[in-house]
């Protein structure tokens, strides 16, 4: 893509720049040595927001764990989750986005460009925000003082907020600051548009008030404008650039080449294929199947089929009202009966922690949105599997897909369940509709513009093609609203309908959907948990908040390591998931 095209001749100067011979002391008074008057804030920016991208896409992952997206490893919460995994985001947040925005901020103000300084405290707020909600009380007034104070101390949870709330506000004041001189030389989120990154600033500011059960909140952001319309999406846009550097999609360059991809969750897929009476239209966009049949399969390649089903996998009655079960071994609650079920849905039930078998061909890969990889044609001669060309990483979109941090869809969705439970005045189910409505035309919008830049020569299966696929894909989303509505209607629980078609949209988002778990208790049925246990009897308790990194622990003398129980100031709900 264009803007990362410029990103990475940028970075290039950069690092030309630092490979440079730094050992002529005698230079002391450098002419080419950057300053306050000659460092380039559009760098700074540049490499703000590149950072900012990578924060999102490394600490998401937990969140769609956790809800059931991917599969989670280890046998219990407790096994799944260390302190030594949480490093790199802490590390990233107070040692690269932090320091670097401030430095940039102090000089953009000095030069007057005030845009810049109103998006970075846009993403700053975000990034805080973020780590509150991941761990807590985290240190920020005495934070980033060097050795004049290597030990700060952790700031309330709830003041911290209020932190957030001011660094928003005043990132919409240096943005409408008619004093402001210039705009980013390249904003890789908005294209220079001011206006979205204020919607944003306000989404962000009902998205705070949510949390904290602001119903008030929620409505002032509201009536101040927040997105609602793809344009105004707050996304990362990958390229499709193969090395020097590699600008695509993470889980492409997994999938697709590397083949170290993880598991999808069997129990995810489930929901979107079997467990309503619709499939979910944005299934053949969300995942690709490699295999589209697995009753050959033995117990070296599929543990699972010759293993009984757990007898803690129960029958209940699901949010729908459908009698049913949770699915076991792969994406279909009757492959104990016959493995040719799940049609090629091939994934992990959550905390399987058995070893890898040989499957990396057979199980299922993440597809074109939002990875950039394929769409999935229901002919697997055209998959990942034949010949071998995953590993050649030129297939599908080529990993030019997106990170979807704010969207419409997930907008809609918080304003639907802020209606069901602070009361906004604002009618729930219209906002469930318009919030699957937007979600499925974004998914096929982004996968038929990525799909548009692959050659003609491709390989086939990158996008639906022809008006009929399109058509038949419509017709299915209109069949598929109409059954959710239905069922809203039918339910005593309706915010429990709202959060798990929340989840459904959340594909490649797992902070928001972490966050409505703990925020609403939901997904839940009369049993305690709608949501998939883990494979082994006995999930532990469920991450409410996770361990500080074992790198702030280990070298802040006032820091104190904390259990996953505790909860943030927000989490009141009192909800067991398992």
């Amino acid at each position: 893509m264009k803007y990362l095209n410029k990103i990475s001749l940028l970075f290039a100067f950069i690092f030309i720049g630092f490979s440079c011979d730094l050992t002529d002391l005698d230079q002391l008074d450098n002419p080419n040595a950057v300053t306050a008057a000659n460092a380039d804030v559009d760098l700074y920016f540049n490499e703000i927001q590149v950072s900012f991208a990578s924060y999102f896409n490394g600490t998401q992952a937990t969140g769609m764990q956790l809800a059931r997206m991917t599969a989670m490893f280890g046998n219990n919460y407790q096994s799944a989750y260390s302190p030594n995994g949480f490093n790199w985001r802490w590390n990233m947040a107070y040692s690269s986005i932090f320091p670097d925005i401030d430095a940039m901020n102090a000089l953009a103000t000095e030069k007057k460009q005030f845009f810049h300084v109103g998006a970075a405290k846009i993403m700053k707020a975000y990034v805080l925000q973020s780590l509150v909600d991941t761990f807590g009380n985290v240190p920020y007034s005495e934070a980033l003082k060097g050795v004049d104070n290597p030990s700060p101390k952790a700031d309330d949870a709830s003041a911290l907020y209020t932190v957030v709330g001011t660094l928003l506000t005043e990132a919409k004041a240096h943005l409408n600051d008619a004093a402001s001189i210039g705009s980013p030389a390249v904003d890789i989120f908005y294209g220079g548009s001011k206006a979205n990154w204020i919607t944003l600033a306000n989404t962000m500011e009902m998205r705070l008030a949510l949390n904290k059960g602001d119903g008030a909140g929620v409505s002032a952001a509201i009536n101040a404008g927040v997105i609602d319309s793809h344009d105004e999406n707050f996304v990362f846009q990958y390229g499709s650039n193969r090395s020097n550097p590699n600008s695509r999609h993470p889980w492409y360059s997994g999938a697709y080449e590397s083949g170290s991809w993880s598991y999808l969750s069997n129990y995810y897929m489930w929901e979107m294929m079997e467990e309503k009476a619709v499939v979910d239209p944005r299934l053949r966009f969300y995942f690709k199947r490699q295999d589209l049949d697995a009753a050959d399969e033995n117990q070296f390649t599929l543990d699972c089929v010759t293993n009984d089903r757990p007898g803690h996998y129960y029958q209940y009655t699901n949010a729908y009202g459908v009698d049913t079960e949770w699915p076991y071994c792969l994406a279909s609650n009757t492959t104990h009966i016959n493995a040719s079920n799940a049609r090629g849905y091939w994934g992990r039930d959550h905390g399987n922690n058995d070893g890898i078998p040989p499957d990396g061909q057979k199980r299922t890969a993440p597809g074109i949105y939002p990875a950039g990889g394929e769409y999935d044609t229901g002919n697997q001669s055209n998959g990942l599997g034949e010949s071998d060309t995953w590993k050649k990483g030129t297939t599908g979109a080529g990993g030019d897909g997106i990170d979807p941090i704010l969207t419409s869809s997930f907008v809609h969705f918080m304003r639907a369940e802020a209606a069901l439970t602070l009361g906004t005045g604002e009618d729930a189910k219209v906002h469930l509709d318009s919030a699957i409505a937007h979600s499925m035309a974004y998914v096929k919008a982004t996968s038929l513009r990525i799909g548009g830049d692959i050659d003609a020569g491709a390989t086939t299966g990158t996008k639906p093609t022809g008006a009929g696929d399109l058509t038949n894909f419509q017709r299915s989303v209109d069949n598929y609203s109409k059954s959710v509505l239905a069922a809203y209607d039918a339910s005593a629980d309706k915010l429990n309908i709202v959060v798990k078609e929340f989840r459904l949209a959340l594909w490649g988002n797992g902070n928001e959907a972490w966050n409505a778990m703990r925020r609403t208790g939901k997904p839940m049925n009369a049993k305690g948990a709608e949501l998939q246990w883990t494979r082994e009897a006995g999930n532990g308790d469920f991450p409410r908040l996770f361990p500080y990194p074992s790198d702030y622990v280990n070298l802040n003398a006032n820091a104190t390591q904390q259990a996953m129980t505790t909860t943030v100031f927000w989490d009141t709900n009192g909800g067991a998931h398992n």
